[in-house]
């Protein structure tokens, strides 16, 4: 089975019921040409001073490096792709507040790497219920992505499988998609880095995204300074971290933590309650005595 193809300008429902059936999808010319000749050159000059990987899992011949939201202004446009962003939508927030940045990672795969082990990205946050989706990656090609040179392996419709099971070759696809391209995956989807028997490395940008109250596998606040964070819109802000999830996940003391970004002065401490609104009207009708509500009742709405 090959991967499903769309443009950024196609029915947002038709991308999303290829994901729902198949669990990946690729996004043709993602990246505007000129944006992407610019990264590009910006990620050859990082990588003169970035040394291999020393990793079973990452690789020998493979160079990584994150934090390119701080790094990159081409990268704070694509965190925020609006095909993108429609997909997280779908598929993370109905399990949480709101969702946020995972991790932002380069990834250069060279001449003679071996392929990566197939795996799901969703045994990073081993306690999520089953059948829900923690987290979703997009992979961004910054070269052609071709059989040679290590496109990304894929089982599509593994999302759906029972945990433990592992492709037949025949089940088994490479992302070949254009430089500028993106291919996005749920984190049940069961993936690996491909083999590069060319003569050249292939670089491709990971972006992935998570449900808003787990931890980021990329700690973005000390990724990203707290002044370049100032310089960021304001949804980026919220999307590397700087938001409370309900209920009281993430204040400062107990303000919401963009408070620190868009604003110079320090106030007197004043703890709010951040809860959802059932939850806050469950509180006020015990208070109120109007009803007679428990904890539980409060927790089972707020969680």
């Amino acid at each position: 089975m090959q991967i499903q193809k769309f443009n950024t300008s196609d029915n947002i429902e038709n991308i999303l019921q290829a994901i729902e059936d198949d669990g990946a999808v690729i996004i043709n010319n993602a990246l505007q040409s000129e944006a992407l000749e610019r990264l590009n050159h910006k990620i050859d000059q990082t990588l003169e001073s970035v040394d291999p990987c020393e990793g079973i899992f990452h690789g020998y011949k493979t160079k990584r490096f994150g934090a390119l939201i701080d790094k990159y202004e081409e990268c704070q446009h694509m965190v925020i792709e609006p095909v993108v962003l429609s997909v997280m939508d779908r598929f993370l927030l109905p399990h949480c507040e709101d969702y946020q940045i995972n991790l932002t990672q380069l990834i250069s795969i060279g001449p003679g790497e071996r392929a990566q082990i197939l795996h799901p990205d969703s045994g990073l946050f081993p306690y999520v219920e089953k059948g829900r989706e923690a987290m979703i990656n997009v992979m961004w090609a910054i070269d052609d992505f071709t059989v040679e040179n290590g496109a990304t392996r894929v089982a599509p419709g593994s999302h759906k499988w029972e945990e433990g099971r592992l492709p037949n070759e025949n089940e088994l696809t490479n992302a070949v998609m254009d430089k500028g391209s993106c291919l996005i995956y749920l984190g049940r989807t069961i993936h690996g880095g491909g083999a590069n028997v060319s003569d050249l490395p292939r670089k491709g940008i990971v972006m992935s995204y998570c449900l808003g109250w787990l931890r980021q596998a990329e700690n973005q606040y000390l990724s990203i300074s707290q002044e370049k964070a100032r310089e960021l819109p304001e949804k980026l802000q919220r999307l590397i971290g700087y938001f409370v999830h309900n209920p009281n996940l993430g204040a400062v003391n107990g303000k919401d933590p963009i408070y620190l970004l868009q604003n110079e002065k320090t106030e007197r401490i004043k703890f709010k309650d951040f809860m959802h609104e059932e939850a806050q009207e469950i509180l006020n009708k015990h208070y109120n005595q109007e009803d007679s509500a428990s904890w539980a009742d409060v927790k089972g709405k707020a969680a």
